[in-house]
This record gives structure tokens, sequence and C-alpha cells, in this order.
């Protein structure tokens, strides 16, 4: 198989997912603070990286989107914002 454009990005795409997964994982799971704040900026950087890989890829056209109706973004928001503050409500019980 040809290792192309294309090719080179899904692979970039996939690795730093999984990069994202291990760090969150491993900041989840670490009792030192330090190390936890570092698997959280490795984790942001990671993002920040896979969210470039993903507006290039999305630009050639290898990964292509749809836009989300207004009030589904809307709706999405809000449950989440509600789950959000049931998980704080309940971890503050």
């Amino acid at each position: 198989m040809e290792f192309n454009t294309k090719n080179t990005l899904q692979d970039a795409l996939i690795a730093h997912k999984f990069l994202i997964n291990m760090y969150c994982q491993y900041g989840i799971e670490c009792s030192n603070e330090t190390l936890r704040s570092i698997f959280a900026e490795l984790e942001k950087v990671a993002m920040q990286h896979d969210l470039k890989i993903f507006k290039i890829m999305n630009e050639k056209g290898f990964y292509p989107t749809t836009s989300a109706a207004a009030k589904d973004v809307k709706q999405t928001l809000t449950m989440h914002t509600k789950m959000q503050e049931e998980l704080e409500k309940n971890l503050k019980s």
C-alpha cells in the first residue's frame, strides 16, 4: 500500500486520538497532582494537534462533515450542561 497524503493524515489522526485517550486515562488514574497536571497539558496539546490534522483533512475532502442545525447544537449543549451540573452536584454531596 502506498502511503500518500490521505493515509499519512489518517495515521496521524488515529495516533493522536490514541494519545488523547491515554493521557486522559493516565490523568484520571494518577494520584500525584503534578503528574495529573502534566497529563492534562499533554492531552490539551494533543487535542490541538488533532484539530489541526482534522481541519487539513476536512479542507482536502478526506474527512467530510455536515453542519448540524442550530437547534440540534443548542439541544446538545443544554443536555451536556445539565449532565455536568448534575455530576458536580452529586460530587459535592
